[in-house]
């Protein structure tokens, strides 16, 4: 090919992008105004993780080691004990490192008690990489300021002003019947 036509080709390729830049140009602007208005984030994006815990305070968490197994880059340390009152285990450590965490949501997906879930906390930036390991104590915290969370087991749950743990109504769980009645063009009663 000839210097003229590779010129002319390079021409006619920005004149497309300017041309694409043009058409919008007129069109409204999609950017929000963050961080003084907050983006609508849905309860089934994977923004952080957090433990929830019951309404009476107790862990839901029953260390079953199942997200701990899953988890692909291995950033969850459980440790537990025998419960002295039954069959079963007490948790007593729950780690997750955030910075090596990948947001897969395998271990949300695994644990069979939901107590591993995916919460819309997304503002976590930190500026020392040793922050983003965090505890029980602090998975726990997170859990309990989440208003909204998800996991697959229970769908989308909320926690009431009076702390009351309950399901969210259908047009706020993903797919099932608020689709269709989004589609029918109904309401979800």
């Amino acid at each position: 090919m000839s210097l003229f036509a590779e010129v002319w080709e390079a021409v006619k390729a920005v004149g497309a992008g300017l041309g694409a830049v043009n058409k919008r140009i007129s069109e409204p602007a999609v950017t929000e105004f963050y961080p003084y208005k907050k983006p609508e984030i849905p309860p089934v994006s994977v923004q952080f993780l957090a433990l929830i815990q019951n309404e009476d305070g107790t862990d839901r968490c029953v260390a079953c080691l199942q997200c701990e197994r899953v988890c692909p880059s291995q950033v969850i340390t459980i440790e537990r004990k025998r419960n002295p009152e039954g069959k079963g285990f007490v948790l007593e450590r729950f780690d997750l490192d955030f910075a090596n965490c990948m947001h897969c949501a395998n271990c949300v997906e695994a644990c069979p008690v939901s107590a591993i879930v995916t919460v819309g906390a997304f503002e976590h930036a930190v500026y020392d990489i040793n922050l983003l390991k965090a505890d029980k104590a602090m998975l726990d915290h997170i859990g309990h300021e989440a208003r909204v969370w998800y996991s697959p087991k229970f769908g989308v749950e909320l926690r009431t002003p009076e702390g009351k743990i309950q399901k969210a109504p259908p047009e706020m769980q993903p797919g099932g019947l608020a689709e269709l009645l989004k589609a029918e063009g109904g309401e979800a009663s």
